[in-house]
């Protein structure tokens, strides 16, 4: 997040909070910039949030001070936190960004919303009661794994001033804040948290915990930029990046073992995380994107410690050899290489960076890929990798928005509120964006996007999106494509590894190709995504093989698997479950 609106700046001093204001003296409000879009029959995705009962809208807090800490959330989470088989959703607050004893003060931040899945396409709020309806901070983003394999989803949310952990009570719908008692409610440096994950680094089976930190910032230390009565936030340059937190899981709590892993001899304004075994050599490695610092790679040393290698790695910057203002991370095999390459996204008129694998070497593929035009005049946050049309090639899909609220007054044809990007995989790893607003539906309403998950909410066979705005109503995009594909989708659950099965790898062959995804840890930004792995197997009618290779080492196989279906695949077990569509449904596209 790349700020560059820094002309003018001054401390804040203890000045009141107010709206923005032109030169004139009136309220300054960004122009909208699209005109409603009338959803077409040829639509691929429809915002079903309002309909569905998901009533949640980000609040920044009202009035705009231009607090820093205001331009990075919030996040979203797609979980099923009641074992049910039905995506649940979990939505980050924010509320006021003044701080405590200021006037008027933050006397009672609105909570997160947590809603439940009603099984036909609709939701309750679940969120009362549940032990997470309480002033959590200035939150900011929420990572979800069953950290106890206990077998039920726990909830990690990083807020400015402290950070949660909530445990899950059995899937009863209650959630009790065990921070304090695991170790994690010490406050890192200013407390500036953003992007978490788990995974498990030292392949115990139980799961870690890496936590970004952005700046060293503190309302003593915010600015104010501007000039001519005209101010907005300022650039990220003026506050100084912060080391990050990695947490062992030793069973009972988690410990900080940042220092001795050698995770503190590097700064960056962290803002996504990703777990991933770069190259393929049976640990995870951790990938990390920076706000104008270089990104990190910390390479697994496979004796406690990790070493960042971005540099020589070649994913340390973006174009040119320049610092990105790298904000999301989607992880995928995009190219059937068998092997997990990154995207990582940029600031507005620099193009977001697709990483490609090429053994343990990144190469800067964006131009290959037809991916270095398309972002130009976007800003993306939340990013991920998905088969929309189930035709067995990963697509992308992209959550964008400004930071700069006046940045439409700034420069012409880039806005402040702004469309999502769905960019079509037309095989072989070369992207096409789609533009047709027709086909885009809803994904073309312009808002000020941050964080973004990925999931079948309603289990039809369709990867549906889940998106998290600023000062926004969140949006849930069903998909309605309408093709003759089939697919097959896979819940993983570790006995030996971590009960997730985070870091499982499967490879798959159906119709004569062959494709490989892992377990998701960590991706996007802010947000977490569905872990069940999808595979688009296209007109294939039949699942010829499937591969797992646990993160402990073991090995299951599976052969000649009916596609259009979920299975449950529990370590050394092989499949011993299956969940066909919901009823109701279509069981291909």
């Amino acid at each position: 997040m790349s700020t560059i609106f820094a002309a003018g700046c001054s401390k804040t001093g203890g000045s009141s909070d107010s709206a923005p204001r032109a030169a004139n003296g009136t309220q300054a409000t960004p122009p909208s910039t699209t005109a409603p879009v009338v959803l077409s029959p040829d639509a691929l995705f429809q915002d079903v949030a309002a309909a569905s009962g998901l009533s949640f809208r980000h609040d920044m807090g009202g009035k705009r001070r231009f607090y820093f800490i205001e331009s990075t959330p919030p996040g979203c989470a797609f979980l099923d936190y009641d074992n049910d088989g039905f995506l649940d959703v979990f939505l980050v607050q924010s509320g006021s960004a003044a701080p405590s004893g200021s006037a008027p003060g933050v006397k009672s931040r609105p909570h997160c919303a947590l809603f439940h899945n009603n099984r036909d396409g609709t939701f309750s709020p679940a969120t009362a009661g549940s032990g997470l309806d309480k002033d959590l901070g200035y939150g900011q983003g929420v990572a979800v794994a069953d950290y106890d394999n206990d077998g039920y989803d726990d909830l990690f949310v990083t807020a400015y001033g402290a950070n949660h952990l909530f445990r899950n009570l059995g899937g009863s719908g209650k959630f009790e804040d065990v921070t304090k008692a695991m170790g994690l409610d010490k406050v890192h440096g200013t407390g500036y948290a953003t992007s978490a994950a788990f995974g498990d680094y030292d392949n115990d089976g139980r799961l870690d915990l890496y936590v970004c930190y952005y700046a060293l910032w503190t309302h003593a230390k915010d600015k104010k930029c501007g000039a001519n009565g005209i101010f907005d936030y300022c650039s990220p340059l003026l506050y100084d990046p912060e080391v990050h937190q990695l947490f062992r899981n030793t069973g009972g709590r988690f410990e900080d073992v940042s220092a001795r892993a050698g995770i503190t001899k590097t700064k960056g304004r962290g803002l996504a995380v990703a777990f991933t075994d770069y190259n393929e050599d049976g640990r995870q490695d951790i990938f990390v994107a920076n706000d104008l610092t270089p990104n990190m790679l910390w390479r697994n040393n496979g004796n406690g410690t990790f070493s960042d290698v971005a540099v020589e790695a070649g994913c340390a910057y973006g174009e040119a050899g320049k610092a990105m203002a790298g904000m999301g991370i989607a992880v995928a095999d995009y190219d059937r290489s068998g092997r997990d390459s990154l995207y990582v996204s940029n600031f507005s008129g620099r193009p977001n960076i697709l990483f490609k694998n090429a053994g343990g070497i990144f190469q800067d593929a964006s131009e290959n890929a037809n991916l270095s035009l398309s972002h130009l005049p976007f800003l993306t946050f939340g990013c991920e990798f998905l088969d929309y049309n189930a035709d067995g090639w990963n697509d992308l899909i992209t959550n964008n928005g400004h930071v700069e609220f006046h940045q439409a007054q700034r420069e012409a044809g880039i806005p402040y509120e702004q469309r999502k990007q769905l960019l079509r995989n037309e095989g072989r790893g070369v992207f096409r964006e789609i533009t047709d607003t027709k086909q885009l539906g809803d994904l073309a309403t312009p808002v000020v996007g941050r964080g973004l998950a990925t999931g079948d909410f309603d289990n039809d066979g369709r990867v549906d999106v889940l998106c998290s705005n600023q000062d926004a109503p969140v949006q849930l995009f069903r998909n309605h494509v309408q093709n003759s594909n089939h697919w097959v989708s896979f819940k993983m659950v570790g006995t030996k590894s971590n009960h997730n099965g985070l870091h499982a790898r499967l490879i798959l062959k159906a119709g004569g190709a062959r494709q490989v995804a892992t377990v998701r840890a960590g991706s996007s930004y802010l947000s977490s995504s569905d872990r069940r792995v999808y595979f688009g197997l296209g007109a294939a009618k039949q699942i010829d093989e499937v591969v797992v290779r646990w993160p402990g080492g073991a090995r299951d196989t599976r052969k000649k698997l009916a596609p259009d279906m979920v299975y449950t695949v529990p370590e050394g077990r092989g499949v011993t479950g299956r969940q066909r569509p919901a009823a109701g449904t279509a069981t291909s596209h």
